[in-house]
């Protein structure tokens, strides 16, 4: 599958301006899978995007982010669609929090010679053939490269410091008045260094539960967000993996969720850089993908983002664990 590439710069409305332009015509077939998906689970749809829309969760983005929330208000003006659905598009997570769903195998290398990082978003079958990746590039000339789809800021990404943002859904704790995961992804993304991403995402108020890893040259943190509180994950000192259960509470997971970190961490001296993240990402016999059928009837695997930290490089693959193929992406400007 060809990566669907859409490119933008500028403040967060000029940047919102110019996605929303390119996505037009996907923004509102997303739409409507999105309400077809809830409402064949016996969810209302039209309810929950409004429900979700209403959340304190979006003072607090205006709050601590603010130049992504007009890139996604901007983005609904120039597809010419109401603000609830694409407010609703950027807030999977949350609807997950309110409905259930999750999934998603993140891996770190911290070898003396090879950083890297990356996994696999597990995400619904609705998503599949909207494959997005956002080339963006803020005021400051930070590039930012995002696995999406139509009307999410990011599901994971690296910018072009070198940071590497990785994620896995957590059932922890929720209160929708804090931040919803699509922009504190995003946001970390925009930060400098993985310390001051790290830093951001423990300041922040979180929506929902959510591993995030964050990596670059110098330094990788782990950190389990919730709603109650953000706490530290130990890291291994040469391979680090996490998928959907939480090490830092009292939890029990899916099997899904223990087997594809078994994969992962039963293995470790078979990951030394980016290319064996990437490799173990398309080999559905690895046992770190994610199927249709395997482990949940609805979810697969959806994109592939792998980075090297110390290259700056960033690959990404619209079919992982479907004979795709990750293509590097190279940042605007670059």
């Amino acid at each position: 599958m060809a990566l669907n590439i859409v490119t933008a710069s500028g403040s967060g409305s000029q940047r919102g301006t110019q996605i929303g332009e390119q996505l037009a015509d996907l923004l509102l077939v997303a739409w409507n899978r999105w309400v077809f998906h809830f409402s064949k689970n016996d969810v209302d749809a039209e309810d929950l995007a409004q429900r979700l829309t209403e959340v304190g969760g979006w003072e607090t983005a205006e709050r601590f982010c603010p130049d992504l929330v007009a890139e996604l208000e901007a983005m609904a003006q120039a597809a010419n669609m109401p603000w609830y659905q694409v407010a609703a598009l950027s807030m999977l997570d949350e609807s997950w929090a309110l409905t259930g769903g999750m999934g998603c195998t993140a891996v770190a290398i911290t070898r003396e010679n090879s950083r890297a990082a990356g996994q696999n978003m597990d995400l619904p079958d609705w998503t599949n053939g909207l494959q997005t990746v956002l080339n963006v590039k803020d005021e400051s000339g930070l590039g930012v490269i995002a696995a999406t789809y139509p009307g999410s800021l990011a599901t994971m990404g690296m910018n072009s410091n070198g940071v590497i943002v990785v994620v896995n859904a957590l059932d922890l704790a929720t209160n929708m008045t804090g931040m919803p995961v699509d922009f504190v992804t995003r946001g970390a993304l925009h930060q400098p260094t993985a310390a001051d991403a790290i830093a951001y995402i423990r300041e922040i108020p979180h929506a929902v539960g959510q591993n995030y890893t964050v990596l670059d040259s110098k330094d990788l943190f782990m950190v389990e967000a919730a709603a109650d509180q953000v706490l530290d994950v130990p890291v291994h000192d040469q391979v680090s993996v996490h998928t959907n259960h939480a090490f830092t509470r009292e939890y029990t997971g899916s099997e899904g969720s223990y087997a594809r970190f078994a994969a992962i961490a039963e293995n470790r001296e078979q990951f030394n850089d980016a290319q064996d993240i990437k490799s173990a990402l398309l080999n559905k016999d690895t046992g770190v993908c994610i199927t249709l059928g395997r482990w949940r009837e609805d979810m697969y695997s959806f994109m592939g983002l792998v980075g090297d930290a110390n290259s700056k490089q960033a690959w990404v693959n619209a079919a992982p664990a479907y004979d795709g193929n990750f293509e590097e992406v190279a940042f605007l400007g670059n």
